[in-house]
């Protein structure tokens, strides 16, 4: 199975989210939405992992957990295209950062006795909104970055590090499942 470790925004967050998106241009195919179920703010990916691996992950990470802040965010902002083979619109994170960032960087700090590999400097406190499609013209991107960039969402605390897997069924795709929810200071 495929691991990696995301940051889930509540469902009023997500959906608020999600609605101010559509209202740029409803029912447009220039943009292929995130459902609102499917937001939120990726830390890192793990790769394939054994069950023996994955166990040993949740424990490491579980007990660095212990320590991490539980910071209060909020969404605001935007960014698009951000980087090579980027084809996301964002919606940034903005609040308690330092504490965020903690929690963030912290994740494959701890994972790298594990032999998980993984960079700790491409943590983006972004959740994806969309991916631009063949029919998405600057103008319509103009407008969803501005409506993002003049939002302020609701404030949520962030509780709780998510491990999600990803179990292949054929070479189409696969199923995912929450693997784990791991509190952040419980």
């Amino acid at each position: 199975m495929r691991l990696y470790a995301a940051l889930v925004p509540p469902p009023r967050v997500r959906d608020e989210l999600a609605d101010l998106v559509s209202s740029v241009a409803p029912g447009t195919r220039e943009l292929a939405p995130v459902p609102a179920d499917q937001m939120r703010v990726p830390v890192t990916n793990f790769g394939h992992v054994a069950l023996n691996d994955a166990l040993r992950l949740v424990e490491v990470l579980r007990d660095a957990a212990r320590a991490w802040p539980r910071p209060t965010v909020h969404c605001t902002g935007s960014a698009a295209l951000e980087f090579e083979g980027d084809r996301s619109v964002w919606s940034r994170i903005d609040g308690d950062m330092d504490e965020l960032l903690d929690v963030g960087r912290g994740v494959p700090k701890v994972v790298q006795p594990l032999g998980f590999l993984v960079d700790r400097r491409k943590f983006r406190p972004w959740i994806s909104v969309g991916t631009i499609t063949e029919n998405t013209s600057l103008p319509y991107l103009e407008k969803l970055t501005g409506v993002l960039d003049g939002f302020s969402g609701t404030p949520w605390t962030v509780d709780t590090l998510t491990v999600f897997k990803k179990v292949p069924i054929d070479e189409n795709g696969g199923d995912e499942a929450v693997h784990e929810e791991i509190p952040l200071r419980a």
